[in-house]
């Protein structure tokens, strides 16, 4: 299925849920749906389940690590399966092998109790399919939808991820408390059958489902020679580029502050279970109208302001996270900091699709996970070093120093500033 007009012909910006008229698009929206509310409440148990038996910050960030490890390594091999196979093949083997991978650390959970070593694999297990997944995702969206439609689809899964996210990190800690993490895995395994089923409805044609290239072409050319000019597209794209290397910097110090918000909830207010997941749900409930900003504010024309200026904020909120106790006002920072992080992925989500040629964006969003991902596992372990020798405070401190410094730096360059998409006149 090639891409369809706008379903309301009027170019307008003010009903995101007009993408939900097209059949395929709204299965690939609710597969996302399903998925995102088990595989976070997942997410929160296992991190509160590794904390509370170890009470170790560095074990959190062997948690955050094995994910975070197993993309980077993947990613750039990810997104070249993306453009040379069937998407939506990829996405459902990756939701089932995902689903296998979490039954069978539930099993052993149940029969054998807690095991550090096996709840790494399984998040490496988790994030190496993930890195496959979401390239394929990202890649096949702009498929089978009109360009218009873009910013609006994007703002419109963030909100579905804000609202999922919130609940379910709301009710981690009580599921986790009443039922188990044994119980908690087991809905996300069914939430991962349930996405690839929903997939695998989806009625696409050739061209939507992987790149329409001649032949001779895919034969002529190896995996090796398709990843190399993956590579080669964003290093002469240098607005691109310097996102991409932007986005790891910043990230190297956010990997500072998000593995260890249970130790926030923990040591600096003083909370429990009920705290980590209140804090995760704050910031999950402002990604929502971050992202819906998106699609008002044409925010894709000046994307690589809009992503500069938001690390530079969202620094700042994470500086006056480090200088309060107050659960109020670190729930409104968290709050603010989800608003932020929403309207800035979204611009930068929507910005690309549409700047970036449709055959090469497997290999693109592979690429890019790799150069904006691979520090995080490097700001991870910072953190935890940096917790076990002095506090969470000193942690966060650091970070919000590191994020706004290496935003203000890129805002030099001006391939960065100058980057974005302009809407085409009507």
């Amino acid at each position: 299925m090639s891409r369809q007009p706008s379903s309301d012909g009027s170019g307008k910006k003010g009903n995101p849920l007009r993408v939900l008229r097209n059949p395929n698009y709204a299965r690939l929206f609710a597969a996302g749906a399903t998925s995102i509310g088990g595989f976070s409440l997942g997410q929160v148990a296992l991190t509160w389940v590794v904390f509370l038996t170890t009470r170790s910050a560095l074990d959190v960030a062997y948690l955050a690590v094995s994910s975070t490890v197993a993309s980077s390594l993947l990613s750039v091999v990810g997104g070249t399966l993306v453009d040379r196979q069937d998407r939506r093949s990829l996405m459902i083997l990756c939701d089932a092998s995902r689903a296998l991978g979490l039954a069978v650390l539930a099993v052993y959970l149940y029969a054998l109790g807690f095991n550090l070593p096996i709840v790494l694999a399984a998040s490496f297990i988790l994030g190496g399919f993930s890195a496959v997944f979401n390239p394929a995702e990202r890649a096949l969206t702009p498929s089978v939808l009109a360009a218009d439609e873009l910013a609006d689809a994007n703002g419109l899964v963030q909100v579905t991820t804000s609202v999922f996210q919130s609940l379910a990190s709301a009710v981690g800690g009580a599921v986790v408390a009443s039922i188990g993490v044994v119980a908690a895995l087991g809905l996300n395994v069914a939430t991962f059958a349930i996405s690839g089923s929903l997939i695998a409805s989806m009625a696409l044609g050739g061209a939507a489902k992987t790149v329409a290239r001649p032949a001779s072409t895919v034969e002529r050319k190896s995996f090796i020679e398709d990843a190399r000019e993956g590579i080669g597209y964003l290093v002469s794209q240098k607005g691109l580029l310097y996102l991409t290397l932007s986005a790891g910097l910043v990230n190297l110090f956010f990997g500072m502050v998000t593995p260890f918000v249970v130790v926030y909830a923990a040591n600096a207010l003083g909370g429990g279970a009920s705290t980590y997941g209140l804090l995760l749900a704050l910031f999950a409930i402002g990604l929502g109208p971050g992202a819906l900003l998106v699609g008002k504010t044409d925010a894709v024309a000046v994307a690589g302001r809009v992503w500069v200026v938001s690390g530079f904020l969202s620094g700042i909120m994470v500086l006056s996270l480090a200088l309060t106790s107050s659960l109020v006002l670190a729930l409104a920072l968290f709050f603010a900091l989800g608003v932020l992080t929403g309207y800035a992925n979204v611009t930068w989500l929507s910005a690309v699709q549409l700047l970036v040629p449709s055959e090469m964006q497997g290999r693109y969003f592979g690429v890019d996970q790799l150069g904006s991902f691979a520090a995080i596992p490097v700001g991870q372990v910072i953190g935890a070093l940096v917790i076990q020798s002095s506090s969470i405070q000193s942690d966060f401190l650091v970070a919000a120093g590191g994020m706004c410094l290496a935003s203000l730096g890129f805002l030099a360059s001006s391939d960065l500033r100058a980057l974005g998409y302009a809407r085409r006149p009507r």
